[in-house]
């Protein structure tokens, strides 16, 4: 009896560790995305165009994890299968990130990250719509907040950035909620999410990097070659902390303490952007601001959680 004591005890030791480390490893994750607005501005500042910013983020952090593909001996070849679907998944990432860089651009980089962050919400809406799932009254009621978050923030004197075209920003910055959640949705639909994890992800990574490469040659004629010792501590800070560690850690939680909890902690991710944002970009939060950032980061829990619950 007491053996069976023990051994329970060190069991559940265990899973304590393990659930603290599933979520030091998903605040790390959501905390180190929550960089990528100033990263990303002080390249734009620096003279950077938006697909040099982006051809250095995706290359960075595709030879880092080709790196660590071929150190673990992991395989990169892919079926025809897989090809199709890794290329249609790695367009709409490409297009996540230059839309969500044009909300940077343009509007309040905190704002633009809390639209972004609403992709769950979009996901929830297209799968009730186009694709029949339960019209739940939870899931309504999310959307419409999520709209009355979004209106708010539009609506507040937070938005606005000094040469920034708001109209614009808020466009892109919606069209990449609407991307990203399109992403999510081919990928589970087409099965892509069984692909081996670090082989998919070091796909997508080099293809967004070929793609933003071909677009400095043909926006440009040329991609920017960076010399300044601090302009490529901010490529390394976006292509690895913001970009390779956020990637990374966000795995190890997923694994640790499931997809739902995850999830829910995802919210440091704008709230990080949102203060760094007040602290070093001198944007301004004013209270309907403030209100439309709090009712997207409920709606956004409130779908993650009712989704977890279905599923049950």
């Amino acid at each position: 009896m007491n053996e069976m004591s023990t051994a329970h005890a060190k069991y559940e030791k265990k899973k304590r560790r393990i659930r603290a480390n599933g979520i030091f490893y998903a605040a790390i994750s959501s905390a180190s995305f929550g960089f990528s607005p100033v990263f990303t501005i002080a390249l734009l500042v620096a003279g950077l165009s938006s697909f040099d910013t982006l051809a250095y983020r995706w290359s960075t952090a595709a030879a880092v994890l080709m790196a660590y593909a071929f150190y673990r001996n992991k395989t990169l070849r892919i079926s025809r299968d897989e090809a199709w679907k890794i290329i249609l998944l790695s367009i709409l990432r490409a297009v996540t990130s230059i839309t969500l860089l044009y909300g940077y651009a343009n509007i309040s980089s905190g704002i633009a990250s809390t639209i972004n962050f609403m992709y769950p919400v979009v996901v929830t809406a297209c799968m009730m719509l186009f694709f029949g799932e339960n019209k739940s009254k939870l899931n309504i009621l999310a959307v419409i907040l999520a709209i009355l978050g979004v209106y708010l923030m539009a609506s507040g004197d937070g938005l606005r950035v000094p040469g920034g075209n708001t109209a614009l920003g808020l466009t892109c910055s919606i069209i990449s909620a609407f991307t990203y959640a399109a992403y999510f949705i081919v990928m589970k639909r087409s099965n892509a999410d069984k692909i081996e994890a670090v082989k998919f992800t070091t796909w997508i990574m080099m293809l967004s990097a070929a793609y933003f490469i071909a677009g400095c040659f043909i926006s440009d004629g040329k991609i920017t070659l960076v010399t300044n010792p601090i302009h490529w501590l901010y490529i390394l800070g976006l292509g690895l902390w913001a970009t390779m560690v956020s990637n990374f850690t966000g795995v190890k939680a997923v694994r640790r303490i499931g997809p739902t909890l995850t999830s829910i902690l995802g919210a440091l991710q704008p709230l990080t952007a949102v203060l760094l944002g007040v602290l070093f970009l001198d944007e301004h939060l004013g209270p309907k601001t403030i209100i439309g950032i709090i009712l997207i980061l409920v709606t956004v829990s409130i779908i993650v959680l009712n989704q977890n619950s279905s599923s049950r």
